[in-house]
Order: C-alpha cells, then structure tokens, then sequence
C-alpha cells in the first residue's frame, strides 16, 4: 500500500463513509473512491462491505488495520519532528522517562535547562523500561532516563545518579520502633503496597520482601512509585519507594525510613549506539544530576534517623 491508501484506508474506517473520509482529508468524495478501488486492486482483496449506507471494514482490512495505525502514528511522529526540526533546528530533545522519574527528577532538571537555553523544545514521553529500551533501539526518541535498567545492545548508557530504595509508610501509623532500628517484624499483618516485578528494580525489591515473607500482606498492587506513594499518603497501606519519588511526595502524610541493608540502584540516561553525542543531552544530564543530590539528601533528612532491618527476623538485630 501506498501512503496515500494508508491515509484514505484510515480516514474511511473512522468516519464509515467515503464522503466522510474526504472531508477529513480535504478532498472530493472521487477521489476516496479512485484511491480505495486502487488500492483493492493492487492488494487483491476488498477492503469495505456496504452496510446500510455504511462503508464497513472486511474481515481482511480488520485484520490489516492494526499495522495501518502503527505506520500512521510513525508518519505522524515524523512530521512533528520535521516541523520542529524547521522551526528551531537541532534544539529538539525526545526523552523517554519513567513514570516516577517522570515526576521526581525531570521537571526540576529541563526548568532549570530552559533557563539557560529558552529556546529549546522539549518532547516528554513516559514510558515503562522495557518500553523505553525500545524507543531507543527505534529511535523514536533521542535519549532514555529510567533506573537499574538492563544492559541491551546499541545501546549506550551513562550513568546520572546513584539512588536507594527507602520504606514509607503512613503518618498516621504509631512509629515502628521505640528505640533503635525496626525489624520486618513491625510492618507483620499490615497492608503492602506491592511493585510490579516486571522491572529490573521492582524484581529487586519483592525479592528482599519476599525473604521477609512480607509478600504474603499485598493488599494492592501498582506499576508506578508515584501511585505507590499517594495510596501510602492517604494511609493505605505501606510501600518501598525510591528515594527521588519519597522526597518529592507531601512529607506530612508519610513517615520515612531507611532500608538496610540497603537497596542500591542507578539511575542512567540512555541514547542509541549509533546517534553521535548531543550537547543538549550532557547539558540534560548535568542538570538531573543536580536534581537527584538534592533530592536524595531531602530523602535522607526526612529519615531521621529512622531505620528498618528487611531480613527474616532471626537475621534482624535484636534492639
């Protein structure tokens, strides 16, 4: 098919109708007749059925129309970039972000980057790890900011930050421990907030709990630290956060600890193999670098001292 059928094919599934489509597309109702008897012929089969008055999709355009949206969206990302690329040349940055980095690390960093560079455009897309190591390999975006990611091939990473996995648990809840590090001990028969495990740090962090059979508690079950922290905040249970994400979350709903023995994780930037360096990207990941110092010794603060013992409770310190 030929992009003008992809575009005529598409704009007659939407609207069901030939006269429809070319109001969509700007053209005479002929015209979307022409392209789809053409593009019928070139494929060998019949792509719309006549249903009262209706144009419907064939069982073989439905089938075909999955890979037409994808070809669509992928056109449609290539005119912004070519729009952007017009309009303020080489000063377009495509990131890839986590959700939680999304919301702890990026804002702060690109503010303080338009700062100094104003006329910068930024294209921000959250994406899970695996989502983002694909965005990567396909070059839909410039760089990737995620944590623990895995290694992968043509891909090169940098590291940004060294973070940790602290405990947060309600402010409502009595304080785990009178004196002295708490045991996993204290948080028995309350709600977990469990992490998805589909992730290289998610996978690390219900590995300790499950060797504190605190797994056995979830009682809820989230794909993003952020809406681990609010259900934390709104006192439904606890939950194991990065530190970026606890730091950045309202401090008089939640009660933080730090975890021992730690949980330890990076926190890379990403870009493909093949893409040459980028200016804006090191100016990028100066600035995230910033904003996670910050953040991490705000997230150390708010501990206060405050520490927990994730071992089984015959390995936990007795005090």
């Amino acid at each position: 098919m030929k992009l003008r059928h992809i575009e005529t094919f598409r704009a007659v599934v939407l609207t069901g109708s030939a006269s429809g489509a070319a109001q969509l597309l700007n053209v005479s109702q002929p015209v979307v007749s022409r392209v789809l008897q053409h593009a019928e012929q070139q494929l060998g089969f019949k792509l719309f059925d006549r249903v009262k008055g209706r144009l419907v999709p064939t069982a073989e355009a439905q089938r075909l129309y999955p890979d037409v949206e994808r070809i669509f969206m992928d056109l449609e990302r290539l005119r912004t970039t070519s729009r952007n690329l017009r309009a303020h040349g080489v000063g377009h940055l495509r990131i890839a972000v986590t959700p939680s980095l999304a919301q702890s690390l990026l804002p702060a960093a690109i503010e303080r980057m338009r700062r100094a560079h104003p006329d910068v455009v930024f294209e921000l897309i959250t994406h899970h790890t695996s989502e983002t190591i694909t965005a990567i390999l396909t070059s839909s975006v410039d760089v990737g900011i995620v944590s623990a990611p895995p290694m992968a091939a043509g891909i090169v990473s940098r590291p940004v930050a060294q973070g940790h996995i602290v405990l947060a648990v309600p402010a409502s809840w009595p304080k785990l421990s009178r004196r002295g590090p708490a045991s996993a001990d204290a948080l028995a028969g309350r709600d977990l907030i469990k992490l998805h495990d589909d992730t290289p740090l998610g996978a690390l962090i219900n590995e300790r709990l499950d060797q504190t059979a605190l797994l056995q508690d979830a009682e809820v079950m989230v794909q993003t630290y952020s809406l681990a922290a609010a259900l934390v905040e709104h006192g439904l249970g606890y939950a194991l956060l990065d530190q970026f994400t606890a730091a950045s979350a309202h401090v008089q709903a939640q009660r933080l600890y730090r975890v021992a023995p730690a949980i330890d994780f990076p926190v890379e930037m990403l870009r493909p193999a093949h893409a040459p360096e980028s200016v804006l990207a090191d100016t990028l990941l100066r600035h995230l670098a910033d904003v996670a110092a910050e953040l991490g010794e705000r997230a150390d603060a708010l501990c206060e001292g405050r520490e927990i013992v994730l071992t089984p409770s015959d390995e936990a310190d007795p005090g």
